[in-house]
């Protein structure tokens, strides 16, 4: 009987590797046709992807490809350390503020393209945003995608960004959409 229940128990464990390698490989087919990676090339995403995994990052194999596929299709080429840095703040902004990956890593793609910093800088910001309460309005991901431009071309970083953000929610500004719409017009 022992003996039973000990093949009964491989079995299952044997069972969820295999489907646990078959989802794997299904996430990574995934994400060589969203982001047009050759198969033949995947050996280093599928190291970052069982790193982040690992690490304990993302529900599922296909949710940490895709979250990867969104950040390499809004960034572009990187590094797989920063895209391993970048994806996992995407899921920390997701899960400590409810955050949609896509909107995250879409508004750190905003500030680098128009301050020059790298992502996870930009990411360190938004997380910093979100703790000092400025997205008290729920438009902060929107409000950094369409203003960031608008203090670039008066000369602002993006801590500068930050900071008048800040001080407008202190001020009382309605949203932060005001507070970013007064830079626009200035």
């Amino acid at each position: 009987g022992a003996f039973a229940a000990i093949g009964s128990a491989a079995l299952a464990v044997g069972a969820k590797a295999v489907t646990g390698a078959v989802d794997f490989d299904r996430a990574m087919n995934q994400f060589a046709a969203s982001t047009g990676v050759a198969k033949s090339e995947l050996g280093a995403y599928e190291e970052t992807l069982k790193s982040i995994y690992t690490n304990n990052y993302g529900e599922s194999f296909d949710d940490i490809a895709q979250a990867m596929a969104t950040v390499k299709q809004q960034m572009g080429e990187l590094d797989q350390t920063s895209l391993q840095n970048i994806t996992e703040s995407a899921f920390l902004l997701r899960d400590t503020f409810g955050y949609d990956v896509n909107e995250s890593v879409r508004a750190a793609n905003t500030m680098v393209t128009q301050f020059g910093i790298d992502g996870d800088k930009a990411m360190a910001l938004i997380a910093e945003g979100a703790q000092n309460g400025l997205d008290y309005s729920g438009e902060l991901m929107d409000s950094i995608s369409e203003y960031s431009v608008q203090f670039a071309k008066v000369g602002l970083d993006a801590d500068d960004m930050f900071k008048i953000m800040q001080r407008g929610a202190e001020s009382g500004a309605f949203n932060l959409d005001k507070v970013g719409d007064a830079v626009k017009e200035f």
